[in-house]
């Protein structure tokens, strides 16, 4: 593995410039996915992956004084793992709330099927600035949700979900589309607005979906487990995101690369600290196929984690100032980069 030096002259991002922080606060989950990089056909964790919390010392390490003061969103978003599962979510606001001076917007992503601290969650949201909120991810009704997020129970993320509400909380519904639940969009959308949820939206789906939808094949395949049977769900192609803009690439190895994340200002950090450029990379980090393209672009890069060096140094760091932006524009880009930003 190459390790790269810092180089201060060109950076990449710096931290009067990043705006947001996307954070994978945990590996640990209730459920199994289908398209969820932990785990396995739905059946079995991802042996690569480190299963633990981000610590309280690393959050810390991420969000020093100086980052904190500057950060206007952190967004709890896992590629691995659900944030509600790690028990130290509360206690990292509340540490943002001691050293930052002014506030960032806090967002969490979350399947609703796990946690107990809902009221308490709901309280602790309410003292950072508007748009703060949950946002529960639920794919259809108790017929259909459990079809994609195996091992989530519907019941218990219509309590949780309700408890959180009731106690104050900013809560918002996001729902993949797949040909099993396409006929309950309505039907979810009027139970969120009746439940008290202040926004109801589809999830687009991801870029590898859409790239597959072309040939008719987004589909994801959950093996056998002890409660239920190998099964197959394909997407609803017409809600995908980027289908429009892939239609349009011949040849991805020629694409006009321009990153969505840096034009956002923002980046990913992993739950042992370790910095991406976005989810992209973090996904094929601990890859379910080592012999993927995506997984052959990360393999050979030596991520620099927080708990070793600055963030501000990261950012300075050669690999984000010269080998991933001139990548863009050479024969030797990163594949990752050509699928989610050519076009």
């Amino acid at each position: 593995m190459r390790i790269f030096p810092i180089n201060i002259l060109m950076p990449y991002l710096t931290l009067d410039t990043l705006e947001t922080i996307v954070i994978d606060f945990t590996s640990h989950c209730n459920s199994m996915c289908g398209n969820c990089s932990r785990n396995i056909g739905g059946v079995t964790v991802n042996p690569r992956m480190p299963l633990q919390h981000m610590s309280l010392e690393t959050w810390k390490n991420i969000f020093t004084p100086e980052v904190a003061e500057n950060i206007k969103e952190i967004i709890f978003n896992g590629s691995y793992g659900d944030p509600i599962f790690n028990p130290n979510l509360i206690d990292a606001l509340e540490y943002i709330l001691k050293v930052s001076k002014d506030l960032p917007v806090i967002t969490i992503h979350t399947n609703g099927g796990l946690g107990t601290e809902w009221a308490e969650l709901a309280e602790v949201m309410k003292k950072f600035p508007h748009p703060s909120h949950v946002t529960f991810s639920i794919d259809g009704l108790e017929d259909t949700n459990h079809l994609y997020r195996r091992g989530v129970i519907w019941s218990k993320i219509m309590q949780n979900a309700e408890t959180f509400i009731k106690a104050g909380g900013m809560a918002r519904w996001r729902m993949l589309v797949f040909e099993h639940n396409a006929h309950q969009i309505e039907e979810c959308e009027k139970l969120a607005y009746e439940m008290g949820f202040k926004k109801f939206d589809i999830n687009g789906g991801h870029t590898f979906s859409a790239i597959n939808s072309l040939s008719n094949q987004a589909i994801e395949k959950f093996k056998a487990n002890k409660k239920e049977e190998a099964r197959e769900i394909k997407y609803e192609s017409k809600y995908l995101d980027n289908v429009e803009r892939i239609k349009n690439i011949e040849d991805f190895s020629k694409t006009s690369i321009s990153c969505k994340w840096k034009k956002k200002r923002k980046i990913q950090i992993s739950h042992i600290g370790e910095v991406f450029p976005c989810c992209y990379f973090l996904s094929d980090r601990y890859p379910r196929n080592p012999e993927s393209p995506y997984a052959k672009d990360v393999e050979n890069i030596k991520w620099l984690n927080v708990n070793n060096i600055s963030l501000s140094d990261i950012l300075q760091s050669e690999w984000f100032n010269k080998y991933l932006p001139e990548s863009w524009n050479n024969e030797n880009r990163y594949e990752i980069c050509s699928k989610v930003c050519g076009k």
